[in-house]
């Protein structure tokens, strides 16, 4: 069975993708920053590691044996959404890791047009570092998945979507995010895509066959 690494782990979506990945043949383990953390995760039964991002490629790097993929659920400001996001993809390629699944936000991809959203321009420097960790994996090696979420919500899983390009605004669930999330790492069609998910009509595994 794969080792699925959650970069960002203790956050909302990063518990809802160990979730879900528990109820999968995947076996999760989390990527936090603090070892308090870590046992956190132990007493629930999932294995636990330090990977703090903020570090060096090598230090990431020494926290990947086994792994063979990833799934970055981390923001936090520039440090994290940019500096973070880089190291992560450089250690993953470093390592040999190919598969790497990226939770961004819905319409960041517009960042630097007249048409891009307004809360890129109430949170200017956010949207820039997730904009420029985006560019980064969007021209690496990985075999990556950029999903591009709507805005999250802590409501109950709906299980269908919405999924494409320049999508409305509208939310979506954490859970239905988390979901996915790791349907894409059963689906390859979904590898070296970008798309923007929000609530809709379709099941999730219909909705990703729809990628070409």
């Amino acid at each position: 069975m794969r080792k699925v690494l959650v970069i960002g782990a203790h956050g909302q979506t990063g518990q809802q993708v160990i979730n879900r990945l528990e109820d999968s043949t995947m076996i999760p383990v989390a990527g936090v920053r603090h070892n308090e953390q870590i046992e956190e995760f132990q007493k629930q039964g999932v294995e636990a590691r330090l990977v703090d991002v903020r570090k060096g490629v090598n230090d990431i790097v020494t926290q990947l044996n086994e792994i063979d993929a990833i799934v970055f659920t981390a923001g936090g400001g520039m440090m994290i959404d940019l500096d973070g996001k880089v190291k992560a993809a450089q250690a993953a390629e470093k390592a040999g890791i190919k598969r790497f699944i990226l939770i961004s936000a819905g319409g960041i991809e517009h960042f630097h047009e007249d048409n891009r959203l307004e809360w890129m321009n109430q949170y200017e420097e956010y949207s820039a570092a997730m904009y420029y960790g985006d560019m980064f994996v969007l021209n690496s090696n990985l075999d990556y998945t950029i999903i591009r979420p709507e805005q999250l919500t802590n409501e109950p899983a709906v299980g269908k979507i919405s999924i494409g390009q320049d999508l409305p605004h509208n939310e979506i669930t954490r859970a239905d995010v988390a979901d996915v999330a790791v349907s894409s790492l059963e689906n390859d069609q979904t590898i070296k895509q970008a798309f923007d998910i929000g609530v809709g009509n379709e099941p999730i595994k219909e909705a990703l066959e729809t990628l070409k």
